[in-house]
């Protein structure tokens, strides 16, 4: 059975505007985040340290 994709909002505006509209904190993670999934080996490690630190798990 195959499962149809989500689909996503594809007006990259209203997206930036969303994203603007976070809260400081969650930007950073998502960013950070963001950087993580392009990152590979101890980078990438790093990166997903810094984001369980800041999100407090």
């Amino acid at each position: 059975m195959k499962t149809l994709p989500i689909e996503t909002e594809k007006d990259p505006a209203k997206q930036l505007k969303t994203f603007e509209q976070l809260p400081a904190k969650t930007k950073e993670l998502e960013l950070i985040k963001d950087q993580a999934e392009k990152s590979t080996g101890p980078e990438r490690v790093e990166l997903d340290k810094r984001v369980r630190s800041k999100s407090g798990q």
